[in-house]
């Protein structure tokens, strides 16, 4: 009991740094452009919440570039609901990524916080770029990089991480004032196909055998 208490007291003093510099210092996006997404994220939270999003289910909502992301668990027969709350915001896409439910939140804590670790502790990369969301072995990672040196950086970092049993990236590179690219919405469901993994929602990128058999997800996105 002590020791799940200490490793979710060091995973929010971990979060809580890195969401200060991140915020703050290392963000590739332009102030105008985080202040923006903010907001559109602020607003489409707040709305689920107020839709009965709640009671052990849980969305998180992130915004890039006008681009949002639902990473979560939800119930079937609310999924479509919650994308259609996002789309009243006008996002220029939405794209959900659903987990099945976690059968231990105690191991996800422990996890994110060595996930967070493997991040800091890899050299060339600037964690507080990275968002991450992690469910049963599963990561997620979000959010503006420099360039595609670093995002392969962040994306193995997160492999080798101990319990990692798959790994979706998507994580964007900057995009300049008036040059936002557009890309297809994509819907994730986190059911586990045969043999592991998900399916991979563009393209997948599997690594051999001795990588300890985790599946690298990338939607490819700008």
């Amino acid at each position: 009991m002590q020791k799940s208490a200490f490793l979710l007291l060091l995973f929010w003093v971990i979060t809580l740094l890195n969401g200060c510099a991140y915020s703050v210092y290392d963000d590739q996006r332009l102030m105008g452009t985080m202040s923006s997404d903010k907001k559109i994220a602020t607003k489409i939270k707040a709305a689920l919440l107020n839709e009965s999003f709640v009671g052990g289910w849980e969305i998180a909502v992130y915004c890039f570039y006008g681009h949002v992301f639902l990473v979560g668990e939800v119930p079937a027969n609310m999924q479509q609901k919650a994308l259609t709350i996002a789309r009243r915001y006008k996002p220029r896409s939405v794209t959900s990524h659903w987990f099945a439910k976690a059968k231990s939140d105690t191991a996800n804590f422990a996890l994110a916080t060595r996930l967070r670790s493997s991040l800091i502790g890899t050299a060339g990369l600037s964690s507080t770029r990275i968002e991450t969301e992690v469910n049963s072995g599963r990561v997620v990672l979000l959010g503006v990089v420099r360039d595609m040196q670093e995002k392969q950086l962040a994306i193995d970092a997160a492999r080798k991480v101990q319990g990692v049993t798959s790994v979706t990236s998507y994580l964007m590179l900057p995009q300049k004032a008036g040059q936002i690219d557009d890309f297809p919405e994509v819907q994730v469901k986190g059911t586990m196909p045969k043999g592991g993994g998900y399916a991979s929602p563009v393209s997948a990128v599997v690594p051999p055998a001795h990588d300890g058999g985790v599946v690298v997800e990338s939607d490819n996105l700008p």
